[in-house]
This record gives C-alpha cells, sequence and structure tokens, in this order.
C-alpha cells in the first residue's frame, strides 16, 4: 500500500479524480440539497468568484402576488400569439424584483416619449427654450416709415407658437407683441411680403413609418421648422337638415376642404377624418355624425398659415403690406424667385422652459411635441432638424450612459409609428438613468401622469395604494398596450417598471385592467 502513495501519480489520473468529484458536488447539489439552499450555495461561489457580493432579493408573499398575477397574463389565451414583456427593478440599485421576456424587443407606442422627453432634459437642460427671430431685409426710411424689403418670420421649431395651451402663446397675444415690436421699428408701410422660413427642419414633416390613417387623424401632426397653433385647425361641423356646415378655426389661407361628412340617425359615436398630405391645400373630409361635432386637423403648411396671420393682423390695425402679401422660402425656392438677402434680426419670441413642455408632452400624450423635441436634439448636435439627427442623439447617450442597444429601434420621438422598437430591461435603464440625474429628475419625474389622479392614468387604480403614488406614461394603439414609470412600495422605496403587450387578444379595457392590476400589486409590496 505505502508503495502506491509513494508512487508519482500520472496527470491523467489527477484530472479523472477532479472529473470524478464535480460528478459526485453536482449529483449531491442537485439531488440531496433543497433547491433554495443551491440557489444560495451558486451565488455565494459567483460572488467569490468575481470578488463582490451579488444582491438578491427573497420572494416576499407580495412579490409572489405579482408574479402570479403576471403568469396570469402570459399564460392567458389572448396573448398566445402575440408577447408581453415586464420588467421590476429598484431604481436606486436596479436590482430586478420581477420580470418576464424583458430583453424580447417590443412595439411602445407612446412610451417611447419617455426615451425622447428624458434625453431631451438630459442634453437640453430644464429651461432649454425654443425661439423664434422677426428679421427683416432692406431698408427702413425713415421719414415715411416704409420698410422697403420684407420681413421674415425665422421659425426654430417652437411647438407652442400660437398654442392655446400657454399662458402668453395664443394667436392674439403672439401678433399683438409682433405688431407693437413692428411699430417700434418706425414701420407702418411694406413693400415686400411677410415670409415664413422653416429652413431650420427638414421639409417633410411626417416621420418614415407614420400610418397613412395616422397621418388623417388629429394625433398625426408633423414637426415643422415654423410651427403655428400647434400645427392644427379647429373644425367645427354643424347638422342642418340633411346636411352638415363645416367651419374652420383660425382661418388657414387658400384651404379647400371639401365636406362629405353624412349625417346617420343611428350612429352611436360621431367620427372624421381629413384626406390629405402635407403641403395639399384641397383637403376631403369624411366621416359620420349624429349630432353637431368638433374635432381638429392638421394644417397644410405651417410656415405659410404663420405668415398669412401676421399679414392679416398688420393689415388689420393699419401697417400696409403691399405686393403679393405673403409666402415662405420653401414656396420661393419653388418658384425660382427666392433671393438669398441679408437679414437683420430685431425681435426673438422663446417658447415655455423645456421643462413646461414636456410636462405638457407626457401628461397629455403630445405627439407633435414630442417629434419638435426630438429635432431640437438634432439641432443641438448637428446645426440642423431633422428625425434621424435626433435619433442619432439618443444613440450617441445612450452609448455615453454604456447602454445594451441589441433590439432599440427608434424612427420618431413620439411613438406612432410601429417600426419602434424597445425592450422592457431598456426602458427600466433608462428611469434608473434619469433617477440618478439630479439636473433633470425632478421634472422629468413630475412630467408623468398619476394613477387615479392626472393625465393618461387618471382613471387607473382609483382607490387603491397605486393612486396618487404611482406615474408612468402609458401607450396604446391597435393591438399594443404599455407602460412606464415609477413606484413607491409600502415602504416608500422607489422602483421603475416597464410593462408592454403586442399583438394581444384582449379588447382595450381587458388588457388595461389586467395591467391596472400589476399596478396596483407593485404599489403593495412590502
Amino acid at each position: 500500500m505505502n508503495s502506491f502513495w509513494n508512487k508519482k501519480i500520472s496527470i491523467k489520473y489527477v484530472v479523472l479524480l477532479k472529473l470524478l468529484l464535480i460528478a459526485i458536488f453536482t449529483i449531491v447539489l442537485y439531488f440531496v440539497i433543497p433547491a433554495d439552499s443551491v440557489k444560495k450555495i451558486t451565488n455565494v461561489i459567483a460572488s467569490k468568484i468575481k470578488g463582490k457580493e451579488i444582491p438578491t432579493i427573497a420572494d416576499s408573499p407580495g412579490l409572489k402576488k405579482l408574479k402570479l398575477a403576471i403568469d396570469s397574463i402570459v399564460n392567458a389565451d389572448e396573448i398566445i400569439a402575440g408577447s408581453f414583456a415586464f420588467n421590476l427593478v429598484t431604481a436606486d440599485s436596479n436590482i430586478v424584483l420581477a420580470e418576464y421576456n424583458s430583453g424580447h424587443s417590443m412595439v411602445p407606442a407612446s412610451v417611447q416619449k419617455i426615451v425622447t422627453t428624458g434625453v431631451a432634459l438630459a442634453k437640453l437642460g430644464n429651461n432649454f427654450h425654443f425661439t423664434t427671430t422677426l428679421q427683416y431685409d432692406g431698408k427702413i426710411d425713415p421719414e415715411s416709415h416704409t420698410l422697403n424689403g420684407n420681413i421674415y418670420i425665422r421659425g426654430g421649431g417652437d411647438p407652442s407658437l400660437g398654442s392655446d395651451e400657454f399662458e402668453g402663446t395664443k394667436i392674439e397675444n403672439l401678433m399683438a407683441a409682433w405688431i407693437n415690436v413692428i411699430r417700434k421699428m418706425g414701420i407702418d408701410s411694406i413693400t415686400g411680403s411677410i415670409i415664413g422660413d422653416a429652413e431650420l427642419f427638414e421639409q417633410d414633416p411626417i416621420p418614415a413609418g407614420w400610418a397613412w390613417e395616422d397621418v388623417e387623424s388629429w394625433y398625426g401632426i408633423g414637426a415643422c421648422g415654423l410651427n403655428f397653433h400647434e400645427n392644427t385647425y379647429d373644425i367645427s361641423i354643424t347638422c342642418s337638415k340633411n346636411s352638415t356646415i363645416c367651419k374652420v378655426t383660425p382661418t388657414i389661407a387658400d384651404l379647400n376642404l371639401h365636406n362629405q361628412i353624412k349625417i346617420n340617425s343611428s350612429l352611436t359615436k360621431n367620427y372624421m377624418y381629413v384626406l390629405g398630405a402635407p403641403y395639399m391645400n384641397d383637403r376631403v373630409l369624411l366621416g359620420e355624425v349624429n349630432s353637431d361635432y368638433e374635432e381638429k386637423s392638421a394644417i397644410p403648411d405651417p410656415a405659410d398659415a404663420c405668415a398669412s396671420t401676421l399679414k392679416n393682423y398688420l393689415r388689420n390695425n393699419g401697417i400696409a403690406v403691399r405686393d403679393s402679401g405673403s409666402t415662405t422660402v420653401r414656396k420661393l425656392k419653388l418658384q425660382g424667385k427666392y433671393i438669398k438677402a441679408e437679414r437683420k434680426n430685431f425681435h426673438t419670441t422663446y417658447s415655455p422652459p423645456l421643462a413646461s413642455l414636456v410636462y405638457y408632452t407626457n401628461n397629455v400624450s403630445q405627439n407633435f411635441y414630442a417629434e419638435c423635441i426630438l429635432k431640437a436634439l438634432s439641432v443641438n448636435s448637428c446645426g440642423y432638424g431633422s428625425t434621424l439627427g435626433g435619433v442619432n442623439a439618443i444613440i450617441n447617450y445612450l452609448k455615453e450612459k454604456q447602454f445594451d442597444l441589441r433590439g432599440f429601434y427608434i424612427t420618431d420621438g413620439s411613438g406612432v409609428s410601429r417600426y419602434n422598437g424597445i425592450t422592457a430591461k431598456q426602458l427600466t435603464d433608462m428611469l434608473v438613468v434619469y433617477s440618478k440625474d439630479a439636473s433633470m429628475f425632478k421634472t422629468f419625474y413630475n412630467s408623468l401622469p398619476v394613477a387615479g389622479e392626472s393625465g393618461t392614468i387618471r382613471k387607473l387604480a382609483k382607490e387603491t395604494a397605486a393612486q396618487g403614488n404611482l406615474r408612468a406614461k402609458s401607450g396604446f394603439m391597435s393591438r399594443v398596450r404599455s407602460y412606464t414609470g415609477y413606484v413607491r412600495n409600502k415602504k416608500g422605496k422607489l422602483l421603475a417598471f416597464s410593462m408592454m403587450a403586442n399583438n394581444h387578444g384582449w379588447d382595450p379595457i381587458g388588457i388595461r385592467n389586467k395591467m391596472e392590476t400589476l399596478m396596483v400589486l407593485m404599489a403593495e409590496l412590502e
């Protein structure tokens, strides 16, 4: 026996002995020791290997309830042909509390706005302002008070210019301020035109992937370099015997609206939509109503509408505008009449701060504002406003934050496009990054609708632990429902979550109720 131990053991036998010991350890680990103990042992081993402790969260009764509710969704017949994703993490340390399919890329709908608005606040700052500049070319004759030249409205992409949503931005206030400035310049007659300049942004206002039915609807409004009245006009339909009467406010120059709205007394819900593409003044109004009805539609050429409105206000206030009256740089270029002249700035109009614009964007899910903000990111990064430029600015920001961008696809700023793709994990990762940015987090957090109280989730989770607590951006389009945001558990700890359903078989209320249950259970966690 001693002679055996005194012999040198070959490397071959050492390797075989090690493999035998590993096999015995594995059998004991997985067939003798309980599963919970196995998990603890493997975590300890992993932490030793990496030289740091790995935080783990044991399933509490509340967490088990949440996971059962998630299981009830993912095992339902309505989602068999579709997909569902969920991710819940701690906002301070990004520890995963519950997840399902969180790395699967899905269509986000309007939760896309948390990407656009969050990155914009981080890159541009809470106090960023869009600007609109009044300019003139030629010379002012002090004796005749005549401007021998043109007045330009140089757009800076301000989505609030002429909007009814903010104090001081309404058309009448805006025009009064501009007329007052022109008068102070000593001008009471203009020999040229009022020219709208929207050249800061790309000419096509519609991002890639927007469906024609979206462009026909009130929510499918694109962003221009010179926006006006949120690029919409109001349509009022009045029923009169067997026909309808259509009225447009504000007046849009050269708009030819062909009203084909029909009266249907058996209709349960009025509807209308407008056929027409950007820059087309001939539009067809279609739909059915059983009572008076109001809706919005896209202004064909916002820069032209802005210039025309200023021309009319000037003339109505005793300031003569000669020549053709009003036009745009785009039109002049198409006609071969544009002459690049030296311009002098004489007045700047500032938008409300970005903080206010983001609040409005996220609270009511305003697509048009999101697209303008995306293009502002582009201007900030390359001096020109395009959808692609904004997309690149967002991707560069996320790369700086070391995001895993596999499955991340973005083609617009609002989420209207079905070409967008994002994972639940990427959404919660963004929320975690935002929560650690003291310069913008409070503004971003306050911009999100509050469950049971405000915005697009004001009807959800009433009289539950989520009411007044959970804040989230919602997303909805046919066969898509999503929510992402923050919630505090019973101990006040801030959690970040995201949930998305694509190609599901529930009706809109059915899937909303399923997700509402998850919201309440998250708020009830210990």
